[in-house]
């Protein structure tokens, strides 16, 4: 029986070994595995390539007979279109070679601090190399950067532009030859693109030998926008009440009017150039800042102020410093912008600019002019022409529109509602030598031979060459203090100095600095608080003097009770370093202002801050705010008015701010914008640096 057990036991081996006959051998998984150079992620044997990731090959294993497994090849290539992005095909070897720039540390990466010095892996070893970061998950980078395809980058790619057939690798700075990748045509480059565009790959992270070939191709990309680093100043703010928030201010690294617009969260949604910007090549990015176009223009957008219609019409009054002419902006319901100038052909205007809209919607102008020409009539003036040159001849001006959307200088009437003559400044025409010997400023002759005698009874020194220039004065050889005629005071003598308007149905106040010539030699001017009241006719009546004593005036702004129509001034005392607030049912003389801040300094008992330095009066939640800025400390301030005013907490404390600082009430929030200014170091010299903000607050 055993025999027999074991017999059917042969037979059924027999034919178990019988079954095979005709089929492919069992092949034992993951024989590839520890084979140099095999595909980790698929360790068995293949058969063909196909069966291979990308960078690999089905190949015969020299060790091993009849075994093939995914092995790791190096890229070949004819171009370096046949390559990684990041990778070059020297002609002498016909294989992919990566391009980077190695480091130890961020520093080796250069001084536009978007490249960083990162480790690197591939199956050829570890290596640290300079490269960009990623932008964020909206596409945010730090400031002073833009995105551009994922990656965060200081000022243009490549220079912004590559020949013909090349693509941009941004992390290298580098444009690579892809016009005819080897059978992947779809994927080379275009012979153009459009202004404004570069021809790049389109994963900038995708990059050198570790990268997925296949989808690599080369696309026109928009290139990063123009980016200003002076923005901010001469900001003015208005509201859309449920819809949007507009803020107007000058791009000063190029001379424009911006305006942006935000939603009511606080988050900007457009950027808008409105003036400024001319004809000229797309350097940058279209879509961002002056289209791309990097040519100057026409310097203007100083002093704006802004004001938003009931319908959503923006109109924003500004100053053309080329032209030294008043202009508008309108920005109509559909969202295009149109500019025109109000006035300018015979006097330099529309310094201190503040627009407002009557109860009819129609805007009204008040603002400064600095001096006139030739063609300007003295005779307008209230009270007869000033005597001295026109060309010092200073005016508070008012233009008033006889239509909602103004489009033309006809469409405004204009008055001059006072003038008052400055003096000219120090050397004026001076074609000798202009210093200061120390009896003030004045056009000496050149002399020769001076010396001084140290106080100490040293050698005699000539006059210090930095400071000083040796000048004739009452016959004898002087060294006189250097002094250059175009460094002008900020605030100038004259009337209308930082006018603003608003409409009580439609009659109009005025309010505004006189600054009075000093009345002794080597003293300061003066300045005094006026307004001028208007009424719905357009007739003006006399000025009104609200307040005389000390330097004061500076920075008002007026603006009328919603409801009961009490007129209300907050403005700079420079004398006492206070903020004061005039309120009164009419406007009258005669009214004690209140101090909405005492400029008291809590680190330093005893001493006094400046504040009130730019500001603005806001009604919201039957309550009266006021925003503004502390100079000395360069804080944005806001108080609230109840019994007596109560400073409330900082909206804004860090780094120089509250810089023209503005504010508008709606939908239950108050919006303050202001500028900060700010300076950085790039390249070891010094830059401006300001800045836009908009702070949303609860008005409680």
């Amino acid at each position: 029986m055993r025999f027999v057990h074991n017999l059917l036991v042969l037979v059924v081996c027999f034919v178990a070994v019988d079954c095979t006959c005709g089929k492919p051998p069992i092949v034992t998984k993951d024989r590839c595995l520890g084979v140099s150079g095999s595909q980790s992620d698929n360790p068995n044997a293949c058969t063909d390539s196909t069966e291979c990731s990308e960078h690999y090959s089905c190949k015969d294993v020299k060790e091993q007979e009849g075994l093939k497994c995914c092995v790791f090849l190096d890229r070949a290539c004819t171009t370096e279109a046949d390559c990684c992005p990041g990778q070059t095909c020297p002609a002498d070897r016909k294989k992919c070679f990566d391009k980077f720039v190695a480091c130890e540390k961020d520093a080796d990466c250069g001084d536009k601090g978007d490249r960083v010095c990162e480790n690197y892996t591939d199956i050829y070893g570890s290596s640290s190399r300079c490269r960009l970061k990623p932008c964020g998950a909206l596409g945010e980078c730090p400031a002073g950067q833009a995105c551009f395809q994922g990656e965060c980058i200081t000022g243009l790619p490549c220079d912004g532009t590559c020949e013909a057939g090349k693509a941009c690798v941004a992390s290298v700075n580098r444009c690579q030859d892809y016009a005819n990748p080897t059978g992947r045509e779809m994927a080379a480059c275009p012979m153009t693109c459009a202004p404004g565009f570069l021809a790049t790959f389109k994963d900038a992270r995708n990059i050198w030998d570790s990268c997925n070939l296949p989808p690599v191709a080369c696309v026109c990309a928009e290139l990063p926008g123009l980016i200003s680093n002076d923005l901010g100043r001469f900001s003015s703010i208005g509201a859309e009440p449920t819809k949007a928030i507009y803020v107007s201010s000058y791009d000063g690294q190029f001379g424009d009017l911006v305006v942006k617009r935000f939603g009511l969260d606080g988050v900007q949604t457009a950027s808008e150039y409105v003036d400024g910007v001319p004809t000229g090549k797309v350097t940058y990015g279209p879509s961002g800042a002056r289209g791309g176009v990097v040519e100057p223009g026409p310097d203007v957008g100083r002093y704006t102020d802004l004001v938003v219609g009931a319908d959503g019409t923006v109109l924003v009054s500004y100053y053309d410093v080329t032209n030294g002419d008043l202009k508008v902006g309108t920005r109509s319901t559909t969202g295009t912008w149109t500019t025109h100038k109000v006035d300018g052909a015979d006097a330099n205007v529309g310094l201190y600019s503040s627009i407002a809209l009557d109860s009819d919607g129609f805007p009204g102008i008040s603002y400064f002019q600095s001096g006139a020409d030739a063609a300007f009539d003295a005779s307008t003036c209230p009270g007869g022409a000033p005597t001295g040159a026109k060309a010092y001849i200073t005016a508070l001006r008012y233009a008033k529109s006889n239509t909602k959307t103004p489009k033309f200088a006809s469409d405004w009437a204009i008055k001059t509602l006072a003038c008052l003559s400055r003096p000219p400044p120090p050397c004026e025409g001076c074609t000798a030598t202009c210093a200061d010997p120390g009896t003030g400023p004045a056009c000496l002759q050149p002399g020769t031979g001076c010396s001084v005698v140290t106080v100490d009874g040293g050698v005699p020194h000539g006059c210090d060459a930095n400071t000083q220039v040796c000048v004739v004065v009452g016959g004898m050889n002087t060294c006189g203090n250097k002094y250059n005629p175009s460094n002008l005071v900020e605030v100038p003598v004259g009337v209308g100095l930082f006018s603003s308007l608003a409409f009580n149905g439609k009659a109009a106040v005025i309010t505004y600095m006189k600054r009075n010539a000093p009345t002794v030699v080597g003293g300061l001017a003066k300045g005094d608080l006026y307004a001028i009241p208007i009424n719905a006719a357009g007739m003006p009546s006399a000025p009104i003097l609200l307040d005389a004593n000390g330097d004061t005036g500076y920075f008002t702004d007026v603006k009328f009770e919603p409801t009961t129509h009490a007129i209300a001034i907050g403005y700079h005392d420079f004398s006492s370093k206070q903020f004061k607030f005039y309120y009164a049912p009419q406007l009258q003389a005669g009214v004690t202002p209140e101090v909405i801040d005492k400029g008291t300094n809590p680190a330093i008992p005893g001493e006094l801050n400046f504040v009130g330095t730019d500001s603005a009066i806001v009604f919201g939640n039957n309550q009266i705010f006021a925003l503004y800025q502390d100079a000395t400390r360069g804080d944005l301030k806001m108080a609230r008015r109840g019994a007596s005013w109560q400073v409330l907490a900082s909206p804004a404390t860090a780094g120089a701010v509250g810089f023209f600082a503005d504010a508008v009430f709606t939908d239950g929030k108050l919006y303050a914008s202001h500028a900060q200014i700010h300076a950085k170091i790039v390249s070891q010299i010094e830059q401006v640096d300001n800045t836009l903000h908009l702070e949303v607050l609860p008005a409680n």
